[in-house]
């Protein structure tokens, strides 16, 4: 019999809410926050039911940089999150008020 490993996907997402408020937007950092180099989406798709972005974000990991998102709420509240560990794409949901993003 042959044995087979199956990797754990690892997937990290801005919360959907935050202090009680939805999330308005995004911001992914190639490295630490402070750095300020924010990666623009590699594609951006509009339709009738909304916008989906995509960021391809391997690159940075193989650069031995980490990434980091900021997950943006109403009223000025932001969460910031670490993705340590290596991830391949990042990708925005717009459909209505209802955003989602997440990195896997």
């Amino acid at each position: 019999m042959i044995g087979m490993l199956a990797a754990a996907a690892v997937m990290v997402a801005c919360p959907a809410v935050h202090d009680g408020t939805p999330l308005q937007g995004v911001a992914i950092f190639d490295g630490a926050v402070s750095d300020n180099a924010i990666l623009a989406p590699d594609t951006t798709r509009r339709d009738t039911s909304g916008t989906v972005q995509t960021w391809r974000v391997e690159g940075v990991y193989r650069d031995g940089r980490t990434l980091h998102l900021r997950c943006d709420y109403a009223g000025r509240s932001s969460v910031t999150l670490a993705v340590p560990h290596p991830v391949r794409l990042c990708r925005m949901t717009w459909r209505g008020p209802r955003r989602h993003l997440a990195c896997a």
